[in-house]
């Protein structure tokens, strides 16, 4: 795909179930010296895959002969109106970077894509990442916000100072009609209503409730302590009920795992305000940046 010499060795051709082992194997040695540790077992990574819509025969993996070097993980389905392809994540082990494999696979797949009716591509790159901000931009994507990843090291220790009549209890079958109306902003593509019934097994919703009525609520990963989202009622903020929900997820997160939240939309100042209080700081950012096609 490089240059000449190369072309008879390396290849990008679009994957399948058959190389899901290939696949994990190559995002881990691809990911092993990421700005943050990013590591996932098995289960993790194909819950990642459900989540975010990836559709193998769609996902492209660039090759030199046998050997998987490179990927695009790309997720499918509507977001804000258009048909749209997500990259779940873009990868190239250590010893082949720097040689074009990237840029080779969004040349290939960018005419696939749009001669499928898809309208857009959207991704994220870490706001330090500047040889792929670079690349994205020679692809005309443009940035149209930046998400943060906020953590929480160490267990909280709070007192809530909710009403005692508040009751949080399971929400087994959310009305996102009527839960959205909480927000102050839209999620991130891994953290929409779609995502969120994508992996809704592997998901817990916490709501809190008053004289019978749902006035927030919270979702997790079950032990693992990421927040997908949290909103309460505009009517009844600023008693309590956010921190409620969230030493309610601590009490079911796994001993060793630091609680956060995963690309919140640093706009959203009203969110972002409530998890620094709470002792959360930001990990690292990225732009979210989307391509029309």
């Amino acid at each position: 795909m490089d240059n000449g010499n190369e072309t008879a060795l390396r290849q990008c051709r679009f994957l399948s179930e058959d190389y899901f082992q290939k696949l994990y194997d190559t995002f881990i040695e691809a990911f092993s010296d990421y700005v943050i540790p990013f590591a996932l077992t098995e289960t993790q990574f194909r819950n990642h895959l459900n989540a975010t819509g990836v559709d193998l025969a769609r996902t492209l993996g660039c090759f030199e002969g046998d050997k998987l070097i490179g990927f695009s993980l790309n997720g499918f389905g509507l977001w804000q109106g258009k048909q749209t392809v997500y990259d779940a994540g873009t990868g190239v082990i250590p010893a082949f970077r720097r040689q074009g494999i990237s840029e080779a696979m969004f040349e290939m797949m960018l005419p696939v894509f749009s001669e499928q009716g898809v309208r857009q591509f959207l991704l994220e790159v870490v706001t330090t990442n500047k040889g792929a901000i670079d690349l994205y931009e020679k692809f005309e994507f443009q940035s149209v916000r930046t998400l943060a990843l906020l953590q929480r090291d160490g267990r909280m220790n709070l007192s809530v100072e909710a009403s005692r009549d508040l009751e949080i209890r399971e929400i087994e079958v959310p009305d996102w009609e009527y839960l959205t109306k909480f927000w102050d902003g839209k999620t991130s593509w891994q953290n929409s209503v779609d995502a969120i019934n994508r992996s809704r097994k592997m998901k817990r919703i916490l709501g809190a409730h008053l004289d019978g009525k749902c006035v927030g609520y919270i979702i997790f990963s079950s032990k693992f302590g990421r927040i997908a989202q949290l909103a309460v009622d505009k009517d009844h903020r600023r008693r309590g009920i956010g921190t409620a929900l969230l030493m309610a997820m601590q009490a079911e997160t796994a001993e060793g795992f630091s609680l956060q939240v995963v690309n919140i939309d640093k706009s959203i100042t009203s969110a972002v305000d409530f998890f620094f209080k709470h002792g959360f700081h930001e990990q690292l950012s990225q732009h979210e940046m989307v391509k029309q096609m």
